[in-house]
């Protein structure tokens, strides 16, 4: 199982420091990342959305990165189609790829907010097939570099190289798994449902896509003291995830055209608002906080179902960047390490 970051770049009204200090921070995690051996960081991009993300513009923030690291993956998680024309972000990927000397990896979905949505006039009973759509035309530029525009058939410069290849899905539904299969994407899982119903839809994913991959993100945080490391992040993460409620929470509760599944997941927002918590996260399966050996756990316990990719978010946006960096280096040396030991055979044999 292959160990990520994810980042939102998230700016508390608590902590202090804003988007300059979530930037300054995410590059000194992305550097530390790099060093640790991590594969990759995976940028999400929001709009409007208050202090929950201050990453309106991953593209520039990527780039910024791939000057600062040398061997670390570099992903879109994800570029919101609906939102974007197809030729701007066969350009950026592109232009990218050759910055980071092929480190690119790219995500897609349509967007999961109506606040988003309604800004750029997106309809969201339209957005699956204005996303089918776009990414038909994003995945044709990406093989050929060519499209056509007003009768004229363009090049792309600088052309796509061959190894952009195939992108990941953001999957929140079992809708949203069988279109990954069925578009022969990667699937992305995040921290939007309990664990187990997770679990349920990557094996959906494996039985309609063997030779896809799987991801899922969660919140991490690691200190070798174990009630110190959840004294710490409690109050950033649980503010996280009050933001993440917030903001789905009229997919949640209203029968949103196009987005009819969400709906099915309204149960768990007022359950979560009450009993929100460090412990109610971990036994959902959506946080993972504690000394090196509790992790150690947890992960392993992600690994022994054969996921390839875990991404982890490193507490809830109010640490320093020295608390960050430490986080990681801990991971580095004392969960890492333990979790590269399994043997391959083990993890086919629970893909099986």
């Amino acid at each position: 199982m292959q160990t990520d970051l994810f980042m939102e770049f998230a700016s508390p009204p608590f902590a202090g420091g804003g988007a300059a200090g979530a930037f300054e921070t995410g590059l000194a995690l992305a550097r530390a990342a790099d060093m640790a051996g991590l594969g990759a960081v995976w940028l999400a991009e929001h709009h409007f959305l208050g202090g929950y993300s201050n990453a309106a513009a991953p593209d520039m923030l990527l780039a910024a990165m791939a000057r600062e690291t040398g061997r670390i993956g570099l992903g879109f998680a994800i570029i919101p189609l609906t939102l974007h024309d197809p030729v701007r972000v066969a350009e950026r990927l592109a232009t990218l790829d050759l910055l980071s000397d092929g480190r690119v990896l790219w995500g897609v979905g349509r967007g999961v907010t109506t606040t988003e949505l309604d800004a750029f006039g997106i309809d969201p009973a339209a957005s699956r097939a204005l996303f089918r759509q776009r990414h038909a035309a994003l995945r044709a530029m990406l093989k050929t570099g060519l499209t056509e525009r007003g009768g004229k058939r363009l090049e792309l410069r600088p052309a796509p190289a061959a190894r952009l290849g195939r992108g990941w899905l953001a999957c929140v539904s079992p809708r949203s798994i069988d279109l990954a299969a069925e578009l022969g994407l990667h699937a992305m899982t995040g921290p939007f449902k309990p664990w187990p119903l997770v679990k349920s839809d990557l094996a959906r994913y494996r039985r309609l896509r063997p030779d896809g991959r799987t991801s899922f993100t969660l919140a991490v945080y690691c200190e070798r003291d174990h009630a110190a490391a959840r004294r710490r992040v409690a109050p950033g993460l649980v503010w996280a995830y009050r933001q993440i409620l917030a903001i789905s929470r009229p997919m949640l509760s209203r029968q949103l055209a196009g987005y009819e599944e969400y709906r099915k997941l309204g149960w768990l927002a007022p359950m979560l608002e009450k009993v929100l918590s460090i412990a109610t996260l971990e036994a959902m399966g959506l946080a993972v906080v504690g000394d090196p050996d509790h992790v150690r756990k947890r992960l392993a316990a992600l690994q022994a179902i054969g996921l390839d990719r875990v991404s982890l978010v490193i507490g809830g946006g109010d640490l320093d960047a020295l608390e960050s960096i430490r986080c990681i280096e801990l991971l580095a040396e004392r969960v890492l390490p333990a979790l590269a030991r399994e043997t391959p055979a083990a993890i086919m044999a629970a893909r099986a």
